[in-house]
């Protein structure tokens, strides 16, 4: 089955009434985790013992495939819900999916795969994606339409606090890049303004701002598209310093390529490259509409594709080897900074 975003958090919510099995992947590790815990409470409820939960690791699955195989057919000694949960090679997972598939009689409990980003012909996501009972479930970036979400949910009914325009604009402006680097950020917001104050306002984001760093990756990604490479390593610096993700860094790296990419695509349809920037939605934060409108000339449409296509062998050599994730990162900020000014 393929889950769309819009309803991957529902299924989530009730995915042993729906499937035997879930793929959960994408680049957005936090909400990776997140929609790997609603369906674990899914499995257990108020029943959760960890006898019956079983997780692999992707070394454990490299040496033996066949371990998820047995758990995921084995039955609970003590009776009640099992759950197996499993990261690896796509070979190795395909290798054990394909038994299972053969005779779904035969499993025990329900079977919980992750992994990172997947192109679309991967075997794996494939094979969840057509199968009956198979459900895959993707896990990318929160845009422009589930970011109002997470603002009414923690801010709102969860604190009580309305959000001034402004500040709601701003906010979608910066974050988005990790789910819960997002949650992490909008729970800071909220004990910072207080439940006494009623309403955040943009004074309150800016004043949050200077100590969280994932409202502070603007500087990092305009020093990228500027091609200062100087500015682009202090600033990597600076986030790695206050504990930043490097996945998170890339993730919101593509997110402003793609504001590039959109620009490119309108004007490639006609627009002014005024009203092109006009129609972005979100709209740009006014704090950084000068830099983006001053930088959008030198990313044109074949130049944003080009970063975008960095970015995404990055974030999967992140995923797919031993390297040391800091080094890929820096490497690809600095590739896409020559690229940008003009000395790739």
């Amino acid at each position: 089955m393929k889950i769309s975003s819009a309803s991957a958090d529902a299924f989530c919510r009730a995915a042993p009434q729906r499937a035997w099995m879930a793929l959960v992947y994408g680049p957005d590790r936090g909400l990776v985790q997140e929609r790997v815990k609603l369906i674990r409470e899914a499995v257990f409820g108020a029943e959760f013992d960890p006898m019956n939960h079983v997780r692999f690791t992707a070394d454990e699955i490299e040496a033996d495939p066949t371990r998820l195989v047995d758990e995921a057919r084995a039955l609970s000694l003590m009776g009640g819900p099992r759950l197996v949960e499993a990261t690896g090679s796509e070979a190795d997972l395909v290798r054990a999916v394909t038994v299972l598939q053969a005779e779904p009689d035969k499993l025990a409990a329900f079977v919980l795969l992750t992994a990172g980003e997947l192109t679309p012909r991967a075997k794996i996501r494939v094979m969840a994606e057509k199968a009956d009972g198979f459900a895959a479930v993707p896990c990318y970036s929160d845009d422009a339409n589930m970011l109002p979400a997470l603002i009414r949910q923690v801010l709102e009914d969860e604190h009580g606090l309305s959000v001034s325009a402004d500040a709601r604009q701003a906010l979608q402006g910066h974050l988005g890049g990790d789910r819960a680097l997002t949650l992490n950020e909008l729970q800071k917001l909220a004990l910072y303004v207080g439940p006494d104050a009623g309403e955040v306002t943009l004074e309150d984001v800016q004043a949050c701002a200077p100590n969280a760093a994932g409202l502070e990756l603007d500087r990092l990604l305009f020093a990228v598209t500027a091609g200062n490479a100087a500015r682009v390593d202090s600033e990597f610096e600076r986030q790695l310093a206050a504990g930043t993700d490097p996945n998170a860094v890339l993730s919101m790296l593509r997110m402003h390529l793609n504001r590039f990419m959109s620009v490119g695509v309108a004007v490639g349809e006609g627009k002014t490259m005024q009203a092109a920037i006009a129609g972005l939605r979100p709209p740009l934060f006014f704090k950084t509409k000068d830099a983006f409108t001053a930088q959008a000339r030198d990313w044109p449409l074949p130049r944003s594709l080009t970063a975008l296509d960095l970015v995404k062998n990055c974030l999967a050599a992140v995923r797919q080897t031993d390297a040391p994730v800091n080094a890929l990162t820096r490497q690809c900020l600095f590739d896409i900074a020559r690229s940008g000014s003009g000395r790739a």
